[in-house]
């Protein structure tokens, strides 16, 4: 096995609390993580409940922005009380635990042209866990992304999602892939998300229902109505994401998700991505490729590095770090800045752009440098500890 874990994965997603969570988000104001908590517990709802909260919905949308907090709050108490009814009535439960870790072993692809070989690479990914896949461009990230896919044949290795891959239909119903650059879509949107549906057993008024509230999930209520070409490559993806929760997929694989959003938008997709993947009644193994490692280390319970095709043991690399890593950025002159790192510990410097990378070879905490700067009044503009992060992997000494 190649190690390949940066962060603990964390306990098994089961059973959670989401009525307490949907309740302290309203008693906060916090009006979008509420409805994230209630339209989460309205998917497994029978579709009487489902209408009810496709109801309120609407009842939502019509009040006026200045409605007062006590008339919002009545419309998802109402909507709450409801889903309380339904999941005692039809005992709605979180499936067991999982034991089954969505995985590919031993992955190798090699390519004649160009002399690239990825792998040997092992990738375990537990039901409701996310695995952050990092690396400079040209490394491997969307091989090993579409090798996980099932779109490319590895020369060497096996994959099972769930079903062997010997048996592509099996494997492919398991899991759902969304490349950087998706297909267009023609004609009206909410005939390919019904399409979806249907494919997976969902038709009638079930099938409504259900493409509206993932719809709604995913924030894109008010973007129905549109052609493909209307839409931002942030909303693309949105519905590219609608349209692969709508085959319930056990694994999730998204290649460069964030690339082209803005930085409020790179925080939504990623908060409802975390909370997608743990939901306590279909957790999701989810893959996730991105060039924003501090976004990723954020969400992933582990992260795996490639560099020159090959998995990288994060554990090992950073026990090879003795001393801190910091960036950041500052109006001093390059004479000044150098003849205050003089008087530091031994380290190194490298500048990409305006921002400065100085790693120690010696124990030197971040804070202690933190601390020397403010004190000899160095005017920062940006700064930030990579220690730990993965984003140190990349900074060639």
């Amino acid at each position: 096995m190649h190690p390949s874990a940066l962060l603990e994965p964390g306990s098994p997603v089961c059973a959670t609390d989401w009525s307490h969570t949907a309740t302290q988000a309203m008693a906060t104001g916090q009006w979008h993580g509420a409805w994230c908590a209630l339209l989460d517990a309205s998917l497994p709802a029978p579709l009487a409940a489902q209408q009810h909260i496709l109801a309120a919905l609407d009842q939502w949308d019509a009040l006026p922005a200045t409605a007062p907090m006590h008339q919002r709050q009545q419309v998802l108490e109402a909507a709450l009380g409801a889903l309380q009814a339904a999941h005692a009535s039809v005992r709605v439960e979180a499936p067991a635990c999982a034991v089954h870790h969505a995985a590919g072993t031993g992955l190798v692809k090699r390519f004649a042209r160009g002399g690239f070989t990825l792998g040997p690479v092992d990738v375990q990914v537990p039901p409701g866990h996310i695995l952050g896949l990092v690396g400079e461009n040209g490394n491997g990230k969307t091989t090993l992304l579409r090798l996980l896919a099932g779109d490319l044949a590895p020369d060497a290795g096996t994959l099972d999602w769930g079903a062997p891959q010997r048996d592509p239909y099996g494997l492919r119903s398991q899991l759902a892939y969304i490349p950087q650059r998706p297909h267009q879509w023609g004609g009206r949107l909410m005939d390919h998300l019904q399409y979806a549906a249907r494919s997976h057993g969902l038709s009638g008024p079930s099938n409504r229902s259900m493409v509206e509230l993932v719809i709604a999930r995913l924030s894109l209520r008010a973007f129905r109505g549109h052609q493909w070409k209307q839409l931002s490559s942030g909303y693309k993806m949105r519905f590219e994401l609608a349209r692969a929760l709508l085959t319930r997929p056990r694994v999730l694989l998204l290649d460069e998700p964030l690339a082209n959003l803005d930085i409020n938008a790179q925080q939504t997709l990623l908060s409802d991505l975390r909370s997608l993947a743990r939901s306590p009644w279909h957790p999701i193994a989810m893959v996730l490729s991105s060039q924003q490692l501090y976004e990723v280390e954020k969400v992933a319970d582990a992260v795996l590095f490639l560099e020159n095709g090959q998995p990288r043991n994060l554990s090992e690399r950073f026990a090879q770090m003795a001393g801190c890593a910091v960036e950041f950025e500052t109006a001093w002159t390059t004479p000044a800045l150098l003849d205050w790192l003089h008087h530091l510990p031994e380290h190194t410097r490298q500048v990409n752009g305006h921002t400065h990378i100085v790693s120690f070879a010696a124990d030197f905490p971040a804070a202690q440098f933190l601390r020397q700067a403010v004190d000899a009044h160095m005017p920062l503009g940006y700064f930030r500890d990579i220690t730990g992060s993965t984003r140190r992997l990349f900074v060639k000494d």
